[in-house]
């Protein structure tokens, strides 16, 4: 009996101190100041799905290391096997930095690097298994993470949204929805990292209400074609409580298709009430009195005196004159009686003589014809040497078209709504049938200033899943969106009218 309570306890302790279940040995030390450790070595999928157990409770944690020589996706579960544990994980990276936490599992991608997950009790103690698992994702996902997992209000933590499993023909546009409790965190500005190469084309649609939606596509041919961060953005803390951040995820191959993948989430716990300001009065110095300026007496002058004159004497004395008459002059006028002569008046006889008559044959106007390819409705236009539009037509559903118009050089413009537009000069010859090269337009100059740039983008954003305006719905499919962005990425930064020769 002796010998089976001594090997009862030897089990015991084995199970204390050592990982079973996994080719994979560990040491682990259990006391108030040391945490449990297992020692992870030549890390790879030979010993995943390894078991190892441990011992927490109020006053000893246990804090787990392992190490990763590529990205990995993988789930961290801890079941208790005795007493009244309910444990809390919380991943680590090499300085320590909370990176994700849970409740008895943790799932979490993350680069190659050094790790820990530190168990401790939610609540109550006792013996658990640890298990860590690599998930092996044939489909591709988004990921969301914040780091660090746990706040005080007023402080920013760090959310990353990830693509993982990215086909090898890549993706050349992505949507994200996120999601957050905005009664607890707001968050800031997304910013895109280099996944879709360089100078990407992005907008944001929000925050408003908890929600925003960030989209993204490569410009001039770059797509994602490898896994990793897609864009980040800061998540502060608004009050105490726990909030959900999570971002679902659309994509595009470039085929106009948008394919839903799975997705998964992350979450933020905000403690504390914040600290509280602490206002430091200046004291403001008292103005130093002024002297009030001693009012001067002054002497009244002297009235001037009035100067006594001699008055003048004012009144003329009348003269009496006696009134001469004045001659009335005398206009005598003669009348000459003078009396009229008839004058004959002379009589022409013109003999009418008949106007010619021009008889003129109009020239035969000369056909014009050619195709312009866009994805939206085209209008080409014939303008003559002063600017004066002599014709136009729309193009047919192939983009073909064909004008007339009378012999002589005109402008050529081609024009759609959200693209820029095509212009040559074309000479039509009398009554032949001239053919213009084909061209294809350009998407994405919404606003029509021949330029495509973030301001086009912008307005995307602005108008995201509606159908106005009509110039931004680049695809012509009534709806406004990350493809119409794809359309627009694809000919980021280029420059109009195009050249039709």
């Amino acid at each position: 009996m002796k010998f089976k309570r001594l090997f009862q306890i030897l089990i015991v302790f084995t199970l204390m101190f050592s990982s079973v279940g996994g080719s994979q040995s560990a040491l682990a030390s259990t006391n108030s100041s040391v945490q449990a450790e297992a020692m992870v070595i030549d890390r790879n999928l030979n010993f995943w799905d390894a078991t190892y157990i441990g011992f927490v409770n109020a006053s000893i944690h246990e804090k787990w290391h392992f190490d990763f020589t590529e990205t990995h996706t993988f789930v961290i579960a801890v079941s208790a096997i005795s007493g009244d544990l309910v444990p809390l994980l919380t991943l680590k990276d090499s300085n320590g930095t909370p990176l994700a936490s849970g409740v008895s599992t943790v799932t979490s991608t993350q680069p190659a690097g050094n790790y820990s997950i530190q168990v401790q009790p939610e609540s109550g103690g006792g013996f658990y298994v640890l298990t860590l698992r690599e998930v092996i994702q044939t489909n591709p996902s988004v990921v969301t993470t914040v780091s660090p997992t746990t706040v005080n209000v007023g402080e920013t933590s760090v959310a990353t949204v990830s693509l993982t499993n990215v086909p090898a023909e890549g993706y050349t546009s992505a949507e994200f929805t996120c999601t957050y409790d905005p009664a607890i965190v707001e968050v800031g500005t997304p910013v895109a990292t280099s996944l879709f190469g360089a100078d990407p084309a992005v907008i944001l649609n929000g925050p408003q209400n908890g929600t925003f939606i960030f989209a993204i596509a490569g410009s001039n041919g770059n797509k994602a074609t490898a896994s990793g961060p897609v864009f980040s953005f800061s998540v502060t803390g608004l009050a105490a409580g726990q909030s959900a951040v999570s971002c679902a995820a659309r994509v595009s191959k470039g085929d106009n298709i948008l394919t839903s993948i799975p997705a998964t989430g992350s979450s933020i716990t905000v403690t504390g009430t914040g600290p509280t300001p602490t206002f430091t009065p200046t004291p403001i110095e008292s103005p130093t009195p002024v002297e009030s300026p001693t009012p001067t007496s002054l002497t009244p002058e002297a009235s001037p005196t009035a100067t006594s004159a001699t008055p003048v004497d004012v009144t003329a004395t009348a003269t009496s004159s006696t009134p001469v008459e004045t001659a009335t002059p005398t206009l005598e006028v003669t009348a000459t009686a003078t009396l009229p002569v008839e004058t004959a008046t002379p009589t022409f006889t013109s003999t009418p003589v008949a106007s010619p008559t021009f008889t003129s044959t109009p020239l035969p106007n000369s056909n014009l014809t050619g195709q312009v390819l866009a994805g939206k409705p085209v209008t080409v236009s014939l303008y003559d040497a002063t600017d004066t539009l002599v014709t136009s037509a729309a193009t047919n559903t192939d983009g073909t078209f064909s004008l007339s118009a009378p012999a002589g050089t005109y402008t050529l413009l081609a024009t759609a709504s959200g693209y820029l537009s095509a212009e040559g000069f074309v000479t039509l010859t009398s009554a032949n049938t001239t053919t213009q090269p084909t061209v294809t337009l350009l998407a994405g100059d919404i606003d029509g200033n021949n330029v495509i740039d973030q301001f086009d983008a912008l307005t995307i954003g602005m108008s995201y899943n509606t159908a106005t305006p009509a110039a931004a719905d680049l695809n012509n499919d009534n709806v406004i969106n990350v493809l119409d962005l794809e359309l627009l990425a694809q000919n980021y930064r280029e420059t109009g009218p195009i050249a039709w020769q």
